[in-house]
């Protein structure tokens, strides 16, 4: 089997390589172009491993690695990343304190009492792949949800913290509810989304 030179791969990244993040460090790549498909998506090759779920950052955008790569072709690591075209907005952990100066030191009212206050934290923004449902086959009947989403995110640990069972959240001017989080595919969060109806 062919295998190039190292050399030979390096002055091809040096030459056709771009500057990209993966995981927020700085690598070269080349990237190219699939066939067209729904989602914008594109071929990343990199002469370091990349593990599906890596965030890659090019052109101001963000992409998921969406398959495995375990092993390298032709001296490098190939895979597909797909589009984030979506940022979930998760409101910042809320603090009770209370009311202080200046100087930190928490002030009274006119009994003596401290001042409770609530404090929240700046929101998460997490980049994500918004998808509508695809079908599914219950019972041996046909279902097309139209109130259901499919949100795929980096597996990591704020993702796990605040994406869980039955967690709302607003996208799209409206009310979300999490219904299903999967985890078989390594690096990958895919969870699935019930639209709450406004009551």
């Amino acid at each position: 089997m062919f295998t190039p030179n190292e050399e030979d791969l390096q002055f091809l990244f040096d030459s056709a390589g771009m500057d990209v993040l993966i995981n927020d460090v700085p690598q070269q790549a080349i990237i190219t172009l699939p066939p067209l498909s729904d989602s914008e998506e594109r071929y990343i090759h990199t002469l370091q491993r990349i593990n599906m779920g890596d965030m890659v950052t090019f052109d101001d955008n963000k992409y998921l690695v969406i398959n495995e790569t375990i092993s390298p072709r032709n001296g490098k690591y190939k895979a597909r990343i797909r589009h984030l075209n979506y940022e979930l907005q998760i409101p910042g952990e809320v603090i009770q304190d209370y009311l202080r100066d200046e100087n930190g030191n928490i002030i009274t009212d006119n009994f003596g009492k401290p001042i409770p206050i609530t404090i929240e934290g700046d929101p998460i923004y997490i980049p994500a792949r918004v998808d509508q449902q695809a079908f599914t086959i219950e019972e041996g009947q046909l279902r097309i949800p139209n109130n259901e989403i499919l949100i795929t995110v980096q597996d990591n640990e704020v993702n796990r913290e605040k994406l869980i069972l039955n967690f709302e959240f607003n996208l799209m001017t409206k009310t979300w509810k999490v219904t299903n989080v999967d985890l078989t595919k390594k690096g990958l969060m895919i969870i699935t989304c019930q639209q709450v109806q406004s009551s």
